[in-house]
């Protein structure tokens, strides 16, 4: 192989790629890239987990069409200290060697035919999307989905669409965040996608310019194309839980209207003493008396006390919850816009809503009160 390409071009789709990529002792071949220069000038870069893989075009020189696999950290850092705006790639005698203007530097390689095979894309009609709303409705939900994979089925992001809506939603049992939005697309849809993959498609609709996405699912897998880069996936089969039922069975006779930015300041101020707490972590007491709403936390060796005056609806109550959960859904709110805390009881769950946007919700369970 054989192939001069731009340098900042060969390292931004070196660095989509590799977002699918994980270390994996048993077979070191997968923790590698698969590049591959072709006959038309195409030079395709892909990256595999085996669960998720992403495929990556570009043009270049191609003087002789071949395949490599390399180890690609010690190759992103080297690009990145070189100012050649081309470079030469060659593979001989078992070395991926890189070639500028007054270095030349030799990179082990594996052996290319003993890389998985994996397609490109699924067939199908395919779902556009905005790269910019589905990167938004995304980054808005993941945060609510369980971190472990001993529960797959709720490891994930659930995409469902109908009467010409999506609806995205994550839980983790302990809260649920539910996002609605329009879509110009007359099927239905029903997909849970693994957070792992989720997390690498935010990163890569953040490298990448284009302005739509294409979306497919077929069978255990869902397909997206952005521009020449491809994101292929498995899909988790396993039931979903009943959000529906969950959001209807949320009740409250109590209600809070307050200043989202004001009301943020305070519990980043707070999840200071509390991050550590040792018999709760991140919990903190709230007590809603007669239009103030008073926050209290303790760590090991300090305590706080802040307070806001909100809107009341209803009688006085005192919960405790979790800040950061709290945090983690008010950041994506419009500061300018208030902040709806609905409750019922110190036991019940509580509902998070912007003001003015009916279709963003968030459910939290509350912490066991301690006096």
């Amino acid at each position: 192989m054989n192939i001069k390409v731009d340098r900042q071009e060969f390292l931004k789709t070196l660095r989509v790629v590799e977002k699918a990529i994980a270390e994996n002792k048993i077979r070191p071949i997968i923790s590698c890239v698969y590049l591959e220069a072709q006959e038309d000038g195409k030079i395709v870069l892909r990256g595999t987990n085996l669960e998720l893989t992403i495929t990556s075009f570009m043009e270049g020189e191609v003087q002789e069409k071949g395949k490599a696999v390399f180890s690609y950290q010690l190759v992103e850092e080297y690009l990145k200290e070189i100012t050649d705006k081309e470079i030469n790639l060659v593979v001989k005698e078992g070395l991926l060697i890189i070639e500028t203007s007054d270095s030349s530097s030799e990179f082990s390689v594996m052996e290319p035919e003993e890389y998985p095979r994996i397609k490109d894309s699924i067939e199908g009609a395919g779902i556009v999307f905005s790269r910019e709303k589905l990167s938004e409705m995304l980054e808005k939900t993941k945060f609510g989905a369980s971190t472990s994979i001993d529960n797959l089925s709720i490891n994930c992001v659930r995409i469902e669409i109908e009467d010409k809506k999506v609806k995205v939603v994550a839980t983790d049992t302990y809260r649920l965040v539910y996002l609605e939005d329009d879509i110009e697309y007359d099927g239905s849809l029903k997909v849970s996608i693994p957070l792992t993959t989720v997390d690498a498609l935010i990163k890569t609709l953040r490298t990448l310019d284009e302005e739509n996405v294409e979306f497919k699912f077929e069978e255990n897998q869902v397909f997206f194309k952005v521009g020449n880069s491809m994101v292929l996936s498995r899909v988790i089969d396993l039931p979903f839980p009943d959000y529906n039922g969950i959001m209807k069975s949320v009740s409250h006779n109590k209600k809070i209207s307050a200043n989202t930015e004001e009301f943020s300041k305070i519990l980043k101020r707070v999840q200071i003493f509390v991050k550590n707490n040792s018999e709760s972590k991140y919990s903190a007491i709230f007590s809603l008396e007669a239009g103030s709403f008073y926050v209290s936390g303790v760590s090991e060796t300090a305590k706080v006390n802040e307070h806001i005056e909100v809107e009341q609806e209803g009688e006085d109550v005192k919960i405790s919850l979790n800040v950061k959960f709290l945090l983690d859904f008010i950041q994506h709110l419009d500061k300018n816009d208030r902040l709806i805390i609905d409750l019922l009881t110190s036991n019940s769950a509580i509902q998070l809503k912007n003001s003015k946007d009916e279709k963003y919700l968030y459910i939290a369970m509350p912490l066991a009160l301690r006096d």
